[in-house]
C-alpha cells in the first residue's frame, strides 16, 4: 500500500517505489499550492468527482470566457493537476477532455486527508481505457445536463443546482445500503427554483441505444423502487430529438413498471438549451401539459422526499456539500 509520508518523515526520499513517488508528490503539492486559487480547487475536484470534462464544459461551470479558460486549464495541465486528451475523431476534431492529474490526486488527498482515495483515477491504464470507451460520449453529454443547469444559474440567477452526482456517485448513494445494484442512473441532481426544490435521478438518451433495452431499464427500477424509497424520486429521460422522444413514450408508457415511478421526458441538447429554462417537461401519465424543471414536482410526488421517517437521514444525505467518490465506479467504466 501507500506509505503516509507525512507520518514517516524519516522515510521520505528513501529508497524507490510507491513511498518515494508519494514523497515526491506531497512536495509537488507544496510548491504548487501557493498558485493556486480557490477556482482552481474547485476544477480539480469537479474533475476527478465527473471523471472527465470538457474545456467547453469547464468554461461554463467556471469562466467568463473560453480563452481565459483554456488559459488556466493549461496551467492546471502544466502543473500536473490535470491531465488532458483528445478522442480520436471520424471527421474533425474533438475539444480537449480533461482527467484527474498525480498532483491533483496528491492534492485532493490532502485536503481530504485520505492520501489513497484519488488514487485509482490517475492510473495510467483506467485513463487510457477512459480515452478509449464507447461510452466516453455518452458521459460527457450526460455531463452537459448538469452544466447547463449550473451554467443557467451562474450567468442568470433564477436557480441553483444543489446537487450534482455522476453516475457512479449516483449509484453508490442509491444503493449504499443494498447489496443488490440495480440500474445505473446517468446522474442524481437537486434543482433548486422559486422557493423550492426538486431531486430527481437523470437517464440521457443519446438516440443510439435501442428501445426495448431503454424500455427494460424500468423494470429494474421499479423492482428497487420498492424497497429502495430513493428510486421513488423523479426519473427523467433526456432525448436528443422530439421524434425519438414520442417513440419512447409510446415504449415507455406502455410498460406496466412505468405506473410505479415518477418518469418525465424531455427532448433538447442541454448544450444550447437549458433544461430548466422553459416548459420542455412532459410527465408520462396524467395527460399533463409541457411544464418547466422545477413545476414537475408539483405533479410527480416524491415518496421519499415527504416520508417523515426518511426525512432526517436522507435530507442529512443529500447534503450538496457531502460528496463521496464510489467504491463501485472506480472497477468499470
Amino acid at each position: 500500500g501507500l506509505m503516509t509520508v507525512s507520518s514517516h518523515p524519516h522515510t521520505r526520499g528513501a529508497g524507490t517505489g510507491v513511498g518515494t513517488r508519494a514523497a515526491r508528490d506531497e512536495a509537488a503539492v507544496l510548491s504548487v499550492a501557493s498558485h493556486l486559487t480557490d477556482r482552481d480547487r474547485e476544477l480539480v475536484r469537479l474533475v476527478a468527482r465527473h471523471r472527465v470534462l470538457t474545456t467547453d464544459q469547464l468554461a461554463a461551470l467556471a469562466f467568463g470566457n473560453i480563452t481565459t479558460a483554456r488559459h488556466r486549464l493549461a496551467v492546471l495541465v502544466r502543473l500536473g493537476l490535470l491531465r488532458r486528451f483528445r478522442p480520436h475523431l471520424q471527421t474533425g476534431s474533438a475539444p480537449w477532455h480533461y482527467v484527474l492529474g498525480p498532483i491533483g490526486a496528491a492534492l485532493l488527498g490532502q485536503e481530504d486527508r485520505d492520501e489513497k482515495r484519488w488514487l485509482p483515477m490517475v492510473r495510467a491504464d483506467r485513463q487510457l481505457a477512459l480515452e478509449r470507451s464507447q461510452r466516453l460520449g455518452h458521459m460527457t453529454r450526460a455531463s452537459w445536463f448538469f452544466v447547463a443547469l449550473a451554467r443557467h444559474a451562474r450567468e442568470h440567477g433564477g436557480g441553483e443546482l444543489l446537487k450534482w452526482d455522476g453516475e457512479g456517485e449516483a449509484s453508490d448513494y442509491l444503493y449504499a445500503r443494498s447489496r443488490e445494484l440495480g440500474p445505473r442512473p446517468d446522474g442524481l441532481g437537486v434543482w433548486a427554483q422559486d422557493g423550492t426544490d426538486i431531486a430527481f435521478l437523470l437517464e440521457y438518451d443519446t438516440g443510439t441505444e435501442h428501445l426495448p433495452q431503454l424500455v427494460g431499464k424500468l423494470t429494474g427500477y421499479a423492482e428497487q423502487a420498492g424497497t429502495n424509497t430513493a428510486l421513488t424520486m423523479p426519473l427523467l429521460f433526456c432525448f436528443p430529438t422530439a421524434r425519438r422522444e414520442q417513440s419512447a413514450r409510446k415504449a415507455l408508457a406502455a410498460t406496466a413498471a412505468s405506473l410505479d415511478l415518477q418518469i418525465a421526458t424531455a427532448a433538447l441538447d442541454p448544450r444550447v438549451t437549458c433544461p430548466a429554462c422553459g416548459p420542455a417537461w412532459m410527465p408520462l401519465h396524467g395527460g399533463h401539459a409541457p411544464m418547466r424543471l422545477i413545476d414537475l414536482g408539483g405533479v410527480l410526488p416524491d415518496p421519499w422526499r415527504t416520508e417523515p421517517e426518511h426525512d432526517e437521514q436522507d435530507q442529512h444525505e443529500l447534503d450538496p456539500a457531502e460528496t463521496g467518490w464510489d467504491e463501485v465506479e472506480s472497477d468499470r467504466l
